[in-house]
């Protein structure tokens, strides 16, 4: 993938991260050039001790410091996302949502249309939807890039964000070292190589600043401590209320 840029490129082998050095808060550092204590992100999951299944911090009016894709917005520049965090509801021109359905009276469908753009989404899923095994990965990162090259090529938005899942979920499933991850790496090594190709193609290519990053490093994990375990097991845990 690096061999597709020219000399002027810039490589940094070192990046300190936030924390908690979780994807929500990471995104939304990125996007916003703040801290969680000043964006208002501080963890993927909302406080919902009652539920089951906690939202997620979905939705662009959680982010309390102005994101890039709003800056570029109020210059009437044109805007697209795909599954970039914290997006959902947002005023981007062209975006596919990062959401999913946590609760039983609810599907796919309709949390996507309701937190992307209706209309957008409906086209791309028509072109695209068969590379889709649902939300599960990779296909997922196959449909995302597909709708994202076609987005670069038809709409030529100003500012596209893409967040591709395929690499970080193979490591959290099978390791950080895994076969599974390295050959994630291999796929994303071709995505991206693709949305390269497209801004060559439509001559967009030497206006074109890529920036290519990754939201945290983790590490392998052999065990856990779930300390309300211990808590319930010497009688220190009650329900609220």
């Amino acid at each position: 993938m690096i061999h597709q840029f020219n000399k002027k490129r810039t490589w940094v082998k070192k990046v300190k991260g936030i924390f908690p050095t979780l994807t929500y808060p990471s995104h939304t550092s990125i996007i916003t050039g703040q801290y969680p204590a000043v964006h208002g992100i501080v963890n993927n999951t909302k406080l919902q001790p009652r539920r089951q299944s906690p939202d997620w911090f979905w939705y662009r009016k959680d982010i309390q410091s102005m994101p890039l894709y709003d800056i570029a917005k109020e210059k009437g520049l044109t805007t697209a996302a795909f599954l970039w965090p914290v997006t959902a509801g947002s005023k981007i021109d062209y975006n596919l949502a990062e959401i999913f359905p946590n609760r039983i009276w609810t599907n796919q469908v309709l949390v996507s249309l309701k937190a992307s753009s209706p209309l957008f989404l409906y086209e791309m899923n028509k072109k695209y939807g068969k590379l889709r095994h649902g939300i599960k990965q990779p296909w997922l990162d196959d449909f995302v890039t597909a709708c994202a090259v076609d987005t670069i090529k038809n709409k030529k938005p100003d500012l596209t964000l893409i967040h591709l899942v395929d690499m970080d979920s193979m490591r959290h499933r099978y390791g950080v070292r895994s076969p599974q991850a390295k050959e994630a790496l291999h796929r994303l090594d071709k995505r991206v190589a693709k949305i390269i190709q497209v801004t060559k193609d439509t001559g967009t290519y030497p206006q074109t600043d890529f920036v290519i990053l990754g939201d945290h490093y983790q590490i392998n994990v052999d065990k856990m401590i779930h300390l309300n375990m211990l808590f319930a097991q010497q009688g220190l845990l009650h329900p609220l209320g």
